[in-house]
C-alpha cells in the first residue's frame, strides 16, 4: 500500500503523471520534441500564474535552485527580508553568500508586521513551510503599499492566485512537486521582464535560460510529469482552502489546536494532546501515513500538509487514525 503523504512535498502523485514520468525518462533534451514539451510546460504554467507577459524558467534541482536563481540572478541591494522561518533564513543565506545588501525583518507571522510606506523591494515567503504560517500577497500589499515583490511560493503556487497583484510582482519562485503536485526534480521562475540580470552565479544564472538552446542537461522525465499535471489540472486554491477548513474543523473536535496564526492552506502546524511528535509518527506511519516534525519549541507539535493528491481519498481514514491517537 502507498503511504499517504501528509508531508510537504514530495508528495503524491496521480498515475498519469507517473505514467507520464516514465514515458519521458529515455528522451534526448537536444530534441524538437522535448523542446516543444519544454516550451508549452512554460505557456502552461504563466497561464496557471495567469499572466503570460512575465518571463519564466525551468531548472533542474528543487525548489531551493529555483529560490537561489532568482536571488542570484534578479534580487538588487537595499531589500527587505521578511524573515519568518527557516526559509526566509535560508534567502538571507543566499543573499550573504552573493553579498546582497539586505534589511531583515523578523517575524513569527504576519501580525508581527508592522506598516511601512518607504519599504521599495520586499522578500518573503508565502506559505513558511517550517511553522504552516501564512503571508497572503493582499495583505503584504496593504503594509507595504510602495513595495513591489520577490515572493518564495514554493509551498504556494498552484494554491495561491495573485489577480490584482501583478503590479506588485517582481518574481517568484517554487518548484514542480509540492502544491503543483507532480514530481520533484525542477526549481522555477517566473519574473518580471523589465528587471536587469545580475551573473552573480553560473549554473543558476537565469540569463542562460532566455535563448532557444538549453544551457544544461534537464531532467527531461521530470519536465513530462509536469507538463501532463498541468494539462489534467487547474488553480487549487479552492480545493486546498477546503482541504484547510475541513482539516482544522475535525482536529478542533479532537482537541488537536492549531498552532499558527493564520495557517496556510498547504502546510498547517498543530499541537496533539497526548503524543509527542515521534510517538505520533510512529503510530501514523506503521498504519501507512506520513507528517512532519513540529515546530521548534512547541511541545507534541506536528505539522501537515494537503499536499497529497490522496488527501480527500483518504481523508476519514486519516481521521479515524488520529481520532484514536488521542484516546490511546
Amino acid at each position: 500500500m502507498f503511504k499517504t503523504l501528509l508531508n510537504p512535498g514530495p508528495t503524491n502523485t496521480r498515475e498519469r503523471t507517473k505514467y507520464a514520468q516514465h514515458g519521458g525518462s529515455d528522451v534526448c533534451h537536444r530534441t524538437d520534441d522535448f523542446k516543444n514539451v519544454l516550451e508549452e510546460t512554460k505557456v502552461l504554467l504563466l497561464n496557471r500564474f495567469g499572466n503570460d507577459s512575465f518571463d519564466i524558467a525551468l531548472l533542474g534541482g528543487s525548489g531551493t535552485v529555483g529560490m537561489e536563481a532568482m536571488i542570484s540572478s534578479l534580487v538588487e541591494d537595499d531589500i527587505v527580508v521578511i524573515n519568518a522561518g527557516i526559509y526566509g533564513q535560508r534567502a538571507i543565506d543566499m543573499m550573504e553568500v552573493y553579498n546582497i545588501n539586505y534589511t531583515e525583518v523578523r517575524a513569527n507571522n504576519i501580525s508581527e508586521l508592522k506598516p511601512n510606506e518607504d519599504y521599495k523591494c520586499v522578500y518573503f515567503v508565502e506559505n513558511e513551510t517550517t511553522t504552516g504560517e501564512h503571508f497572503p500577497i493582499d495583505t503584504m500589499s496593504k503594509l507595504y503599499p510602495n513595495a513591489k515583490f520577490f515572493i518564495d511560493a514554493t509551498s504556494s503556487f498552484g494554491a495561491s492566485v495573485y489577480d490584482n497583484f501583478y503590479d506588485k510582482i517582481l518574481g517568484l519562485s517554487f518548484c514542480s512537486n509540492k502544491c503543483l503536485q507532480s514530481t520533484p526534480g525542477l526549481g522555477i521562475v517566473i519574473w518580471d521582464k523589465t528587471l536587469n540580470f545580475n551573473s552573480r552565479s553560473y549554473y543558476c544564472n537565469l540569463e542562460r535560460y532566455m535563448g532557444d538552446d538549453l544551457p544544461f542537461t534537464p531532467p527531461v522525465q521530470s519536465v513530462y510529469a509536469l507538463n501532463t499535471t498541468m494539462k489534467i489540472t487547474d488553480n487549487q486554491h479552492d480545493l486546498f482552502n477546503t482541504r484547510l477548513s475541513k482539516l482544522l474543523a475535525e482536529f478542533d473536535k479532537m482537541g488537536i489546536k492549531c498552532i499558527n496564526h493564520l495557517p496556510s492552506n498547504s502546510i498547517i502546524g498543530f499541537k496533539h494532546p497526548t503524543m509527542s511528535y515521534e510517538e505520533l509518527r510512529d503510530y501514523l506511519y506503521e498504519r501507512d501515513v506520513v507528517i512532519y516534525s513540529g515546530i521548534k519549541g512547541i511541545d507534541n507539535s506536528f505539522r501537515v500538509s494537503t499536499m497529497s493528491t490522496l488527501f480527500d481519498k483518504n481523508f476519514n481514514y486519516i481521521i479515524e487514525l488520529f481520532d484514536d491517537s488521542c484516546i490511546l
